[in-house]
């Protein structure tokens, strides 16, 4: 009897924890440059969005090359942890936890700290102790790069 409700209970674990389905409000294929001091990925992608979730995945020869994932928790490749830990592993500065996000929504980082309006959207640049930012967003571009922590992250739209 225990091992037909063992069965049971993991036929069910699998088939409700991969039915998970989100309802996608945005793809869109990008060149993605992100260049860490770990990392070093230029290639075609995709960027999408549903409630709550965010997914890039980087793909060279038809092969994902690398896959982050953000909700309430952040992954890279299937490795989870919370959003400062990977912030801090991935980019080697912490920031703050919705970082990542507000560049894949090309929102303005920091509240807005220096932003200044360029052609086309804004741009800002931000320089303390621990970072040296010059963050850009157009239409069809957004550029982040911090000359202190050597991090590159580029997306341009490809459509």
């Amino acid at each position: 009897m225990l091992k037909q409700v063992m069965i049971i209970v993991t036929i069910l674990f699998f088939v409700v924890g991969c039915s998970q389905k989100r309802d996608i409000n945005f793809s869109q294929p990008y060149k993605i440059v992100l260049k860490t001091k770990d990392l070093a990925i230029a290639d075609g992608g995709f960027l999408t969005k549903a409630d709550n979730y965010k997914s890039i995945e980087v793909f060279s020869a038809g092969k994902i090359l690398l896959h982050i994932e953000l909700d309430s928790s952040a992954c890279i490749n299937g490795s989870c942890t919370n959003r400062l830990d990977f912030n801090s592993r991935v980019f080697g500065y912490s920031y703050y936890k919705s970082f990542l996000d507000d560049l894949l929504d090309k929102k303005a980082i920091y509240n807005g700290v220096n932003k200044m309006k360029i052609n086309g959207g804004f741009e800002q640049k931000i320089k303390t102790k621990g970072y040296d930012i010059l963050y850009r967003v157009t239409d069809k571009t957004t550029y982040f790069k911090d000359r202190q922590n050597h991090i590159l992250i580029k997306l341009k739209k490809l459509k």
